[in-house]
């Protein structure tokens, strides 16, 4: 017996698609903006609150971005097993930051972050102990958050409680982006 799906049918599904990337995209700038706070608490020593993006919410969407960029990339290679995610997110981030680094110094002058004093550091733009730690966070991001992620939105996908939060943090995250044309950056170290 053939299943049959609607146009209708086939508008939900894409919509429910889109959702769940978007939702998706939200849950990586927020962890991301979570780790960038807790290692610049660490590494600087600030106590409180230091807000690490260009954004006024807590969410760096480089971060969003990045995740997706990884998932593909690791898609397309087929790599599975946590020691090869490991390894070659490691290799794939700090690549990025490197690539990135000389990117914001043509854009903007300068690059965020310094990395002189670290073991193993190349001209402050990237170093070990970070590039260990983005492979890391790409491990638990690939092999334990994002499947938990599905699961959830699969779970969940009627409940009217999780989409109206859903819709929240979209209409904020939306506001937030779009202040930043007149308000300009909230980067602050």
């Amino acid at each position: 017996m053939e299943i049959v799906l609607t146009e209708k049918d086939n508008k939900q599904k894409l919509i429910n698609t889109i959702s769940d990337y978007f939702e998706c995209f939200l849950v990586y700038c927020f962890l991301g903006w979570v780790y960038e706070s807790i290692w610049c608490d660490v590494i600087y020593h600030k106590r409180g609150f230091l807000n690490r993006g260009v954004l006024f919410g807590p969410w760096l969407p480089i971060y969003g971005i990045g995740f997706f960029i990884i998932l593909g990339i690791f898609a397309f290679l087929k790599i599975k097993k946590p020691l090869y995610v490991f390894i070659v997110g490691g290799i794939i981030a700090t690549l990025s930051e490197l690539v990135a680094s000389y990117i914001l110094e043509a854009t903007m002058g300068k690059y965020m972050w310094d990395y002189t004093g670290y073991f193993m550091n190349f001209d402050s733009r990237i170093a070990l102990v970070p590039g260990l730690m983005f492979g890391l966070l790409i491990c638990v991001a690939i092999c334990c958050i994002h499947p938990a992620i599905v699961r959830f939105q699969n779970k969940n996908r009627s409940n009217r409680i999780h989409k109206i939060c859903f819709m929240i943090i979209t209409a904020l995250f939306i506001c937030d982006l779009i202040s930043r044309i007149w308000l300009g950056s909230n980067f602050s170290g």
